[in-house]
């Protein structure tokens, strides 16, 4: 009854996903993530792939299982192509009737509450607001003692890491920031775990922490979302983002109930491309420059350098695996620390092969775009990281400091 129904079921198509490979035990794995992050990641078999190919709204699960026969491929009959398409519908991965209706009613949800809520809390760090409080004095010392009058600090990089994780660079990286009488709005970029369909989403919502809540400085957001309708387009992005979220708590501690108001920004590798988006990309750009050239803004950008091996879904590590990633990162660093813009994208455009894209381009190359011109950079701390978990991996993590022209 499903099937006749709904055309989709009847001729499946699958939803635009990221496709990750990844061995877990000796076996392969495809695994499947949702850019807009409505679904859950799914983990398949490594030999559905083919079968996932076919999956275009143009045939019915008898022609995909016909077109595997004739091309010699991996043969599945009916009932296990059947039984896929419908896990897949079920988890919200096909473009079908239910996955619009899931989407419609998450997004919903998300647009209609006036905060937004923790997603990560007892997850990635204590939700407990005295243990959290208590965690990040032990990392970073009193907050008051990181404020300095009069600093010409105009911002910062920082990992989207566990705080405990991240302990050194945060502790090397936010030190002598500007008091929140000195400012009028903190502006965060934030890497967006899942790439998107546009290049940056933004929120007007408070950010709730276990700490209390941040600010959002609902009326230049308002205005700028305005002049770029399509910033809201995917704001359930935030739903999610776990690099506002850590940036968010961070600003409530520094700043307590002083915090400047925020504009969150989330980032996703849309923001790289060039053509039609680009040209979106650069009205933003042109727009914050006016929005925000008379404000005392500190920007403060969320996110790692790289990922490379099994545990991120990249091929295996290459014995030189730490030396070729810490030598594409100190590449970017020192683009981005100068203000190269050229040879940081440059940078960021370029891939390895084996160790993948640099996870943060999209960030890193809008963020020496946003910084006020002339704008110098240091690094505060490096560190070149094992994945967490069993699976072999490594991830570049860098703290950088951007003082304002004089």
């Amino acid at each position: 009854m499903t099937r006749a129904a709904d055309p989709g079921v009847q001729r499946p198509k699958l939803r635009r996903l990221d496709r990750h490979h990844l061995e877990r035990d000796g076996e392969a794995l495809l695994v499947l993530r949702d850019p807009q992050g409505v679904a859950e990641p799914v983990a398949l078999p490594a030999e559905v792939g083919p079968l996932l190919d076919l999956l275009d709204g143009t045939r019915s699960a008898a022609q995909i299982r016909h077109s595997l026969l004739f091309s010699g491929r991996e043969a599945f009959d009916r009932e296990a192509i059947e039984g896929l398409i419908d896990d897949l519908g079920a988890a919200g991965l096909l473009d079908d009737d239910s996955f619009r209706r899931r989407w419609a009613a998450l997004h919903r949800a998300f647009v209609d509450a006036p905060r937004r809520p923790p997603a990560f809390a007892d997850v990635l760090y204590p939700g407990d607001p005295e243990a959290l409080a208590e965690l990040l004095g032990e990392l970073l010392g009193p907050a008051r003692r990181r404020l300095a009058p009069g600093s010409p600090l105009a911002g910062v990089l920082i990992p989207h890491q566990p705080f405990e994780r991240a302990a050194s660079i945060l502790a090397a990286t936010l030190v002598e920031l500007p008091p929140a009488d000195e400012l009028d709005a903190i502006v965060i970029v934030g890497a967006d775990p899942q790439p998107g369909l546009v290049p940056f989403a933004a929120t007007a919502k408070d950010f709730d922490t276990p700490l209390g809540p941040v600010a959002a400085d609902r009326r230049r957001i308002d205005r700028l979302c305005e002049r770029h309708p399509w910033l809201l387009q995917e704001e359930i992005r935030h739903r999610g983002a776990v690099s506002v979220e850590l940036a968010a708590i961070l600003v409530r501690y520094l700043y307590g109930d002083a915090a400047p108001p925020i504009l969150p920004l989330l980032c996703g590798q849309a923001a790289l491309l060039v053509g039609e988006q680009s040209v979106a990309v650069d009205e933003l750009y042109a727009s914050l420059e006016v929005d925000l050239d008379e404000l005392r803004v500190l920007w403060i950008a969320v996110a790692e350098l790289g990922h490379c091996g099994p545990a991120y879904g990249r091929p295996r590590l290459p014995d030189d695996a730490a030396d070729r990633l810490q030598a594409r990162d100190q590449g970017l660093l020192e683009a981005l620390a100068r203000g190269q813009l050229h040879e940081l994208q440059r940078r960021c455009l370029a891939e390895d092969p084996l160790l993948g894209p640099a996870s943060g381009a999209p960030v890193l190359a809008s963020l020496a775009r946003l910084l006020p011109v002339g704008y110098r950079g240091g690094v505060a701390a490096y560190a070149c990281q094992p994945a967490p978990g069993d699976e072999p991996g490594l991830v570049g993590l860098a703290g950088v400091r951007f003082a304002a022209p004089t």
